[in-house]
């Protein structure tokens, strides 16, 4: 099927399932990265630590606990070591068994800053990923808390010489989602970036090509890799006992994120996650989803995007005319709704780098 032809059934598929975005849409609830997480039992022995969202750039991954009767597994720890201790002395409230897995589901570090945190608690804990995975921690999370005070302490002065003018650094005034957003960088970015500092760097210890499956007493754990999306390593967490399914951020709520991602594969990876039949998702960022929805819309969102860039490629449009051309706001209307800090992460953490990606795949795809 030719690009124009593909893009035309794309939207008459995203406008059918247009009156029902209302009830898949996703309300946000903000909290600070500090403050740490709600627990939500999803079965006996499978417990969420959902993360609150930020109205910063400053986020933490939501983390699961699935307890056995010889041993629990964890997927990701967080980005907080405070807070992922926290998670611990909660994990031994819920069980005397040991913590015998951590699963990094990918490399992002507001997932695995905790995993120094499970191998002081727990020695002999096995940390699991993708090889893939693993190459990023190895290169990116040792120097990663130096990185990120530099980065703040460059950025804090700025942000409190705009809120004290009154006006962003092209000279225009602030908006009043603006001011609220940038106060909270300020508020926020300080004692996060201190509390970071705390890491214990530990990469991963064992690593899979396409699925581990662990035994934790009377539980099987099925540890996945459906394919790339997010990440080039993205690895899903299957419990079929409670039909439970950790996404990583392959699925994020309230809208996803894009940064060097796997534009033209992801729609495939989520559609073998839907295969799985879970009843319930746990998001790499958002509450748990009872159903497949929200995913099928990101699908669509997904689908769109490399379909644009395709057609784009094919008109040699360049990639600048391909940023301006390529209009997503629908489907940021669709999925943040009137929330402007969502409507600003569509705008900063999707779009830009998956128009980007989508154009640079569709490149190299015509040229082969």
């Amino acid at each position: 099927m030719r690009p124009a032809a593909c893009a035309v059934v794309a939207a008459v598929c995203f406008a059918i399932r247009a009156e029902h975005v209302a009830h898949a849409q996703i309300r946000a609830t903000y909290g600070s990265t500090l403050a740490g997480y709600t627990t939500e039992k999803i079965a006996d022995g499978v417990y969420a630590f959902l993360a609150p969202d930020s109205k910063t750039p400053l986020v933490s991954g939501n983390s699961l606990v699935v307890i056995g009767r010889e041993g629990a597994l964890v997927v990701d720890t967080g980005h907080v070591p405070k807070v992922t201790r926290r998670m611990i002395a909660d994990i031994k409230r819920l069980t005397p068994v040991p913590v015998k897995y951590v699963v990094n589901t990918h490399w992002h570090f507001d997932h695995v800053v905790g995993n120094g945190e499970y191998v002081a608690a727990f020695p002999q804990v096995a940390i699991v990923s993708t090889p893939a995975t693993r190459e990023h921690i190895e290169e990116s999370l040792p120097g990663y808390a130096k990185q990120l005070a530099d980065q703040v302490g460059a950025g804090i002065p700025t942000i409190r010489a705009m809120l004290k003018d009154g006006n962003r650094r092209d000279g225009t005034p602030l908006s009043a989602d603006d001011r609220e957003f940038f106060e909270a960088e300020a508020a926020e970015f300080e004692p996060a970036v201190a509390a970071i500092q705390e890491m214990k760097y530990a990469p991963p210890t064992v690593t899979f090509v396409r699925e581990l499956d662990v035994d934790l007493g009377g539980r099987t754990v099925r540890i996945l890799h459906l394919g790339r999306g997010n990440t080039a390593g993205d690895a899903v967490v299957h419990v079929p006992d409670a039909r439970v399914v950790a996404a990583g951020d392959l699925v994020v709520a309230p809208v996803p994120y894009a940064t060097a991602s796997f534009l033209f594969e992801w729609p495939d990876t989520l559609r073998a996650l839907m295969t799985l039949k879970a009843d319930t998702i746990v998001p790499g960022h958002g509450p748990l989803l009872h159903d497949t929805r929200y995913v099928e819309h990101v699908l669509d969102l997904l689908t769109a995007v490399t379909m644009r860039a395709e057609q784009s490629v094919a008109r040699g449009v360049s990639l600048d005319d391909a940023r301006k051309q390529i209009d997503l706001t629908s489907f940021r209307d669709a999925l943040a709704g009137v929330d402007p800090f969502q409507r600003r992460v569509f705008d900063t953490f999707f779009a830009p780098g998956a128009i980007e990606r989508a154009y640079a795949e569709a490149r190299f795809r015509a040229e082969k």
